[in-house]
């Protein structure tokens, strides 16, 4: 029995002596050691990492599309970002190629031309486009109750330098901070107000235009329409015709007036028998005063008239409230009023014997300097009374003008 024991633990010792012994690697030894695989990466994300690569991709095409937004303002400014976009974007694309390890030459290529134009075409657009073209000056208003101008400025520029000139004569300038694009200027017409815009005729007497310069050196400008800039009441017509008494028809009561005032022609008179030649004239809006006297005999004038746009308002010597629009020929309330409403000046008030009667209009403008502008005209008028039962002759009423 021991015999056959001994024998079993021999052979069991001679087995464990034929294995070989393990093989031990240092730590440090195992980190140099190089991989049989070169396709498999050791140690988890390594410095070739597709990541990486990726990450700097992308952050190379973030520079050049906020690059492309920053060079929309021109200028150096606008070329500065573009060389920096240059640099950085493309060089963040070409690197990326780079620690991916392969390169791409026709895809690298593509990709540097594509960044070059999203980072160049809005500088150059900005730079090709005329200077006014992103600046915007519009929305032209007259408010007739403030006899104020206003306007608009739009533009991406941080603020605006505006004037006002009259046929070329800076005559107001102002300056502003331009907020969410849009920047809005009031100015009063007497701060610019040169002289009328258009003549009687409606052409152009005066140019009006308003200009602007932003802080990014772009410039705009439009005319001011000649209709906010006709100001000033110049001229003014007279006609005039004698009123019978309705219950005796050989006696005068007065005569009733009628006035035109505003831009007439240089050939626009008084005509015989109380006329005149203007049956209209070119509507305008103004404010000013107007005074009607009559002179000849007894002086007489007429409540003063405040013309504001085209109403003119007055208060008449009779009573209640005159009104009448510039538009067209407007009657005079005078001093009475006859059995049918009409009113007129009473021969009473003014006339004293056959002879030359002056009718003067005095208009004072508001607006600039104030000018006064003095229109007459003058008529052949006898109102005396007829009678059938002797041989005096009944006055001509209103003749020929003188």
């Amino acid at each position: 029995m021991g015999g056959l024991l001994d024998k079993a633990n021999a052979t069991k010792e001679a087995v464990i002596e034929d294995e070989p012994a393990p093989v031990v690697i240092a730590k440090s030894e195992a980190a140099k050691a190089p991989s049989d695989n070169p396709g498999v990466l050791v140690g988890g994300n390594g410095t070739g990492s597709p990541d990486t690569a990726t990450k700097m991709s992308l952050a190379g095409w973030v520079i050049i599309l906020v690059g492309a937004i920053l060079s929309l303002q021109g200028g150096a400014w606008g070329f500065a970002v573009v060389a920096v976009v240059v640099v950085l974007g493309v060089g963040a694309i070409v690197q990326a190629d780079r620690i991916r390890g392969s390169i791409n030459q026709v895809k690298l290529g593509a990709s540097v031309v594509v960044a070059l134009l999203i980072a160049t075409t809005p500088y150059a657009a900005v730079m090709l486009i005329p200077t006014n073209a992103s600046m915007a000056i519009s929305e032209v208003e007259l408010n007739e109750d403030t006899n104020e101008l206003s306007f608009k400025v739009r533009g991406t520029m941080s603020s605006v330098d505006v004037s006002i000139e009259a046929d070329g004569v800076e005559m107001w300038t102002d300056s502003g901070d331009v907020g969410n694009d849009m920047k809005k200027f009031k100015v009063p017409l007497a701060d610019f107000f040169a002289g009328n815009g258009e003549d009687y005729a409606g052409s152009e007497a005066v140019e009006y235009v308003i200009k602007g310069v932003g802080s990014n050196g772009q410039e705009g400008e439009i005319k001011i329409p000649t209709r906010f800039t006709t100001r000033e009441a110049q001229n003014a017509g007279v006609r005039i015709a004698e009123l019978h008494d309705s219950n005796d028809a050989d006696e005068y009561l007065g005569i009733s007036m009628e006035i035109l005032v505003g831009l007439l022609g240089p050939n626009e008179d008084a005509e015989d028998g109380g006329g005149f030649s203007a049956v209209g004239l070119r509507p305008m809006s103004a404010d000013y005063q107007v005074q009607v006297t009559v002179s000849g005999g007894e002086t007489w004038t007429e409540s003063l008239i405040t013309v504001d746009g085209d109403m003119a308002t007055w208060a008449p010597q009779s009573g209640g409230t005159g009104s009448g629009s510039t538009a067209g020929w407007f009657g005079l309330t005078g001093s009475g009023t006859d059995n049918n409403g009409v009113y007129y000046l009473e021969k009473s008030e003014f006339y004293k014997n056959a002879g030359c009667y002056t009718f003067t209009v005095d208009i004072t403008n508001t607006l600039g300097d104030q000018s006064v502008y003095t229109s007459e005209f003058s008529w052949n008028i006898d109102l005396k009374a007829g009678n059938g039962e002797n041989s005096e002759p009944k006055g001509e009423g209103v003749g020929i003008t003188c």
